[in-house]
């Protein structure tokens, strides 16, 4: 009997274990030229990587030239993603506009990060968990062959489908695991906020969108957890409420810096 509690024990805590990120961090630790890769979660409130970039460039302690690139189909899962066809056509990347509105062309840089997510459901959905394992495995290493770093992003619950963000951690932290790759935990910092933070809603009407709140909260998780920089105090609040910014900048930081030493 004995045997068999320790036995079972020490597999509870291989399976802990097991759910553990590998990575914690990136061998770039300060990748300029960025690529998302998602669907309607990253474009709602004009994109995830609009606040992305102005938190980094309001970093007084990052240098660069930093880009960020996102492409998006709605309602897709990374299967429907050619990220090959991303990284090598030409023209991406290739010009902007100006304050006046005017076309100005741009040094095309190949990407150095590529950040990427499925479907709400599609890593913890029977028929679909599989296809995102391989789409992950497919992606890493046409990324890393063109040496360009992956990198997943772990999505959130629904607002009234709490239990989803063990089931989402727990395929996206294989799926990173597997690849050796770094995952970004935004969908614990949802968890974090939802249970502690009644008055945030991170939430658009459908309780599956993120709010104005729910992107700005994103992207101050991939921030800390790519830059491995704290965006408390950080000047830039996409508009948001001071009080209720510097909750949410607490927040991300305290769960990227927990999740990666494995609290």
């Amino acid at each position: 009997m004995k045997i068999f509690v320790l036995i079972c024990f020490i597999f509870f805590q291989s399976a802990l274990f097991s759910l553990a990120p590998e990575r914690k961090t990136l061998q770039n630790i300060n990748p300029e030229q960025v690529l998302i890769v998602g669907n309607s979660f990253v474009y709602y409130n004009n994109g995830m990587h609009n606040p992305l970039v102005n938190l980094i460039r309001a970093d007084k302690t990052l240098f660069g030239n930093h880009r960020i690139r996102k492409i998006t189909i709605n309602g897709s899962s990374l299967t429907w993603h050619n990220v090959k066809t991303y990284i090598s056509n030409p023209f991406i990347g290739s010009f902007t506009f100006d304050r006046d509105n005017n076309l100005v062309e741009l040094e095309r840089k190949p990407f150095q990060l590529a950040i990427m997510h499925d479907c709400s459901r599609c890593p913890i959905a029977e028929k679909t968990r599989p296809m995102f394992h391989k789409v992950v495995d497919v992606h890493s290493k046409t990324l890393k062959e063109a040496n360009i770093e992956p990198a997943l992003m772990m999505t959130w619950a629904y607002k009234d489908k709490s239990s989803m963000t063990k089931k989402l951690a727990k395929e996206y932290i294989e799926a990173a695991n597997r690849n050796n790759i770094l995952v970004i935990p935004v969908g614990l910092a949802f968890a974090e906020i939802n249970k502690n933070y009644s008055n945030i809603n991170l939430y658009t009407q459908d309780k599956r969108h993120p709010s104005k709140l729910g992107t700005y909260l994103a992207a101050c998780v991939i921030f800390s957890s790519v830059y491995k920089k704290s965006p408390e105090g950080n000047p830039f609040t996409f508009g948001i409420e001071s009080g209720i910014a510097k909750t949410l900048q607490q927040v991300a930081w305290q769960v990227s810096r927990d999740f990666y030493i494995g609290k």
